[in-house]
């Protein structure tokens, strides 16, 4: 299975959304930074020892890689184990390295897809008509889009739904479409209303859950902070989306909840 994260504009939390996500998630499961701007995760995540994780190793040896063709080659190679037992995939350190490989990224969405005995989960920050990640975007089981409880960002939302609905894969197929509310979790009516709005334009779009608005938890997520955070609210709901994104990818495939994907 393959379940990308991203955000129609700015920075609601994709990053923080897709590290939690990934540390819940209930199967083997592979990390993979692929944000065009630049990705966080071997600056932020630090090896089980507390060592740097080296930037090298990941996506762009995994391009190289691709060039070469991937038949015969392990993905394996080219992860790395963050803090917690986590095995990530590192990202560019610069928009023109994410051009630079650029041709090769149908075949990686598409060994994303089908990565043998693991789900993954991509970043992708930010998701444009003009993105170069939209070939992992369009191999996806389902592209989350995560956004706050604001106007203007229900605004842009939907008009990236609108888009991402006409997306198709080589096999014509196009990915299941979540949303993910970033919000305090004392809100209760948000994601009633986002669920509202969508139905009521007509888009395809299922409204997954809501991510607790934890700044701290946060913090602690993105290496700025070292506090126990399995408990937090951020954590907690966050594990509450698992189900919701399995059963909308095995819906996509015409399968049962319990059917591998």
């Amino acid at each position: 299975m393959l379940v990308t994260v991203a955000s129609a504009k700015g920075a609601p939390g994709v990053t923080t959304t897709a590290r939690v996500l990934a540390s819940v998630w209930p199967q083997d499961v592979v990390l993979v930074d692929a944000d065009p701007g630049g990705g966080d995760l071997s600056l932020l995540a630090r090896r089980p020892d507390e060592g740097a994780l080296d930037p090298e190793l990941g996506l762009l040896s995994l391009a190289a890689d691709a060039r070469r063709g991937l038949a015969d080659r392990p993905l394996e190679a080219h992860l790395q184990q963050s803090e917690g037992g986590l095995d990530v995939l590192c990202g560019v350190g610069t928009p023109d390295q994410m051009v630079g490989i650029a041709p090769v990224l149908p075949q990686l969405g598409a060994a994303f897809s089908r990565w043998p005995g693991r789900d993954v989960v991509v970043d992708v920050g930010r998701v444009t008509p003009s993105s170069p990640v939209l070939p992992i975007v369009q191999a996806s089981d389902v592209v989350l889009v995560v956004t706050r409880a604001r106007l203007e960002a229900f605004a842009h939302l939907r008009e990236r739904v609108r888009w991402l609905a006409q997306l198709r894969d080589a096999s014509l197929r196009s990915p299941a479409i979540g949303i993910v509310l970033v919000a305090d979790s004392r809100d209760r009516r948000s994601a009633g209303d986002l669920a509202q709005l969508l139905a009521h334009e007509g888009l395809s779009a299922t409204v997954l859950g809501q991510v607790a608005d934890d700044p701290r938890a946060a913090d602690v997520v993105g290496g700025r902070l070292q506090r126990p955070v399995a408990r937090s609210l951020l954590v907690r709901s966050v594990r509450q989306l698992v189900d919701p994104v399995r059963a909308l990818a095995a819906a996509r495939a015409g399968r049962g909840v319990g059917t591998p994907v």
